[in-house]
């Protein structure tokens, strides 16, 4: 469940947010949505492919941590088992919500920080502060406008790629299939990536639009980090063969 609360230092003067990203903070969860600013530090962890956005149409980059819904292979006792924790894990307990204004008779979507105060990083007893004393922002408060703005600038980021890519024909439907060393067999469906023989057909003035907007690292990053999908499943085996004593 969620309770999303515009933010404000006179209601929320004493909240406060726990550090870290360990095991019951919220964070069960077998993927996230991700943006090619992050791509270059992803690749490094993580598989990058699309889902299909049912109600925009639009293809969206998520990064996979586990096979089954609310199964996070990255999670452990000790926090989170990766060099980087993706933007959209990172900004819990807020998200941005848009409030509703009218200039000279035009109607007008602002972005402002909301809080989830239902989140379980959420304290008013420990944690970072988010206010100051006197109702200041806290340094925490400062860090998470700056990564809620990145991801607000990603989101219009990863509609121009979507665009993009389909009009060049580089999103094929993947279906990845995988055998786990008890001889488990698995299917993920539901997937898309970059289709490299396509892309490798690309003439120059194709290339060079995708260079231009800045999306050629993007695309190579994407496939670069494919090769996670391996280690992947190798920590799904470790974490089988923990349960399996």
């Amino acid at each position: 469940m969620t309770n999303h609360a515009v933010l404000d230092n006179i209601t929320h003067k004493d909240l406060r947010v726990r550090p870290g990203f360990g095991r019951g903070m919220g964070f069960e969860v077998n993927v996230a949505r991700v943006f090619p600013v992050e791509f270059t530090q992803l690749q490094m962890e993580y598989p990058i492919v699309f889902i299909r956005n049912r109600d925009s149409g639009h293809f969206e980059p998520i990064v996979l941590f586990g096979f089954t819904e609310a199964e996070n292979l990255f999670l452990t006792d000790d926090g989170w088992d990766a060099r980087y924790v993706p933007l959209t894990i990172r900004r819990e307990p807020f998200l941005i919500g848009f409030q509703e204004s009218y200039e000279a008779g035009v109607p007008q979507r602002t972005p402002v920080v909301h809080v989830d105060l239902d989140h379980p990083k959420v304290s008013t007893a420990d944690g970072e502060p988010v206010f100051l004393e006197h109702g200041g922002e806290s340094e925490l408060l400062e860090r998470m406008t700056s990564v809620l703005l990145t991801i607000h600038e990603g989101v219009q980021a990863n509609e121009t790629l979507s665009k993009l890519l389909v009009g060049l024909d580089l999103i094929e439907a993947s279906t990845m299939e995988f055998v786990l060393d008890n001889g488990e067999k698995n299917t993920l469906s539901g997937l898309f990536i970059i289709n490299e023989d396509r892309l490798r057909g690309l003439n120059g003035a194709a290339l060079e639009t995708l260079h231009e907007h800045g999306y050629l690292q993007a695309i190579y990053m994407m496939l670069a980090s494919m090769s996670n999908f391996r280690r992947l499943v190798d920590r799904k085996n470790r974490a089988t063969q923990a349960l399996s004593g």
